[in-house]
C-alpha cells in the first residue's frame, strides 16, 4: 500500500512540472529566468514554512547546523542549476523538447549509480539506455540521425541536457537527507536557493510594461503545485522508492506536456513523437528488468537499494 502511494505521488510530480513547463515557456517574454526561479520560490516560501512548521514542527536550527553543506549542495543542484536552466533553455527551444530531456534522467541517474554507488548495470538496462538517447538523437536531428555530425543544434536542448544532469545528481544525492521532514527539507533548501539567486537579479532587470495577468498566474502556479507539490511529492516518492525507481517516471513528464501542448494548439512533429516514443520506450525496458532483477538480488545489493 505505501509503494502504490508513493508512485501516485511521483505521477502528481510530474503532472505538475509538465504544467510548470507549459507556463515557463508562456512567461518567458515577461519574466527574465533567474526572476521567474526566485519569484517562484518566494511563493513557494509563503507556504511551505507553514506547512512544515505547523505539521512537522522541525528544529530549524538543528536540522541546519547538522546539515547544512548538504542543504546548500542540494539547493545548487535543484534550484540554481536545474530550475534556472530548464527556464533559460526555453528562450531556445518548445516546451515538448524540454521535457523530452527529462526523459533521461532515469538513465542518467542509472549511470551515476553505477560510477558512485558500484550497481550494476545488466544488458537489457544498458539496451534501453541505448534505446533512449537514440530517441533523444532523433528529436535533436529532427529525424536526420545519419546527420548527427552536421546538424545544426539548439541551444536550449544543450542548456536542458546539464539541467537535467543536475537533477541526477540532486536525486542521488538525495538520499543523504533521510533525517529530515520532507517539508522541512524542501522548504530549507527552497529558502537556501532563493538567497542564492539574488545576486543575479541585478543582471536581469524586470521590465514592469510586459507583465500580463498570465504571467502572473503562470509565477504563482509555479510557486504553489511545482514547487511545494512536486518537490514534497517527489522527495517523500524518492525516500520510499529510491531514486532510480522514481526517476523512471520521469517519463510522464513529456506525455502530460505533449498533451497540454497539443490542448493548447500547438502541433507535435512526427520526430518528437518518434522520438519521445522511443526514449520512454527506453526507459520502461530499464524499469521492467530492475523489477525482475530486484526479487533475485544478491543481499548486499538489496541493502544497496533500501538506502537509495
Amino acid at each position: 500500500m505505501v509503494k502504490y502511494k508513493a508512485w501516485t505521488f511521483l505521477i502528481g510530480a510530474n503532472l505538475f512540472w509538465a504544467g510548470n513547463i507549459i507556463f515557463g515557456k508562456l512567461i518567458i517574454d515577461e519574466f527574465p529566468s533567474e526572476w521567474t526561479v526566485f519569484l517562484r520560490w518566494v511563493v513557494g516560501l509563503i507556504f511551505l514554512i507553514p506547512i512544515a512548521q505547523f505539521i512537522e514542527k522541525p528544529s530549524w536550527v538543528q536540522i541546519w547546523r547538522n546539515n547544512w553543506v548538504l542543504i546548500i549542495l542540494l539547493a545548487t543542484l535543484s534550484i540554481v542549476l536545474y530550475t534556472y536552466l530548464s527556464y533559460a533553455s526555453l528562450q531556445f527551444t518548445s516546451a515538448t523538447n524540454s521535457a523530452l530531456f527529462t526523459t533521461l534522467a532515469p538513465g542518467l541517474i542509472m549511470l551515476f549509480s553505477f560510477i558512485f554507488l558500484r550497481e550494476k548495470v545488466n544488458a537489457i538496462q544498458f539496451i534501453g539506455l541505448i534505446t533512449s538517447f537514440i530517441g533523444v538523437l532523433i528529436v535533436l536531428t529532427k529525424g536526420n540521425v545519419l546527420q548527427l555530425f552536421h546538424t545544426k543544434y539548439n541551444e536550449g536542448d544543450a542548456i536542458m541536457l546539464f539541467a537535467v544532469l543536475c537533477w541526477a545528481a540532486y536525486s542521488l544525492l538525495l538520499k543523504k537527507a533521510k533525517g529530515i521532514p520532507p517539508a522541512t527539507l524542501v522548504a530549507m533548501i527552497a529558502l537556501v536557493g532563493a538567497i542564492l539567486m539574488i545576486p543575479f537579479l541585478f543582471f536581469q532587470p524586470i521590465h514592469s510594461d510586459k507583465i500580463t495577468s498570465l504571467g502572473i498566474v503562470g509565477v504563482i502556479y509555479m510557486g504553489v503545485f511545482p514547487s511545494v507539490g512536486s518537490f514534497i511529492f517527489w522527495n517523500q516518492g524518492v525516500k520510499i522508492l529510491g531514486a532510480s525507481k522514481a526517476g523512471i517516471t520521469m517519463n510522464l513528464i513529456p506525455v502530460f506536456t505533449a498533451i497540454i501542448s497539443v490542448i493548447l494548439g500547438h502541433a507535435l512533429e512526427m520526430s518528437q513523437m518518434l522520438g519521445g516514443l522511443m526514449t520512454i520506450a527506453g526507459m520502461l525496458l530499464i524499469a521492467i528488468k530492475r523489477k525482475h532483477v530486484s526479487q533475485i538480488k544478491a543481499p548486499v545489493a538489496q541493502q544497496l537499494e533500501e538506502t537509495i
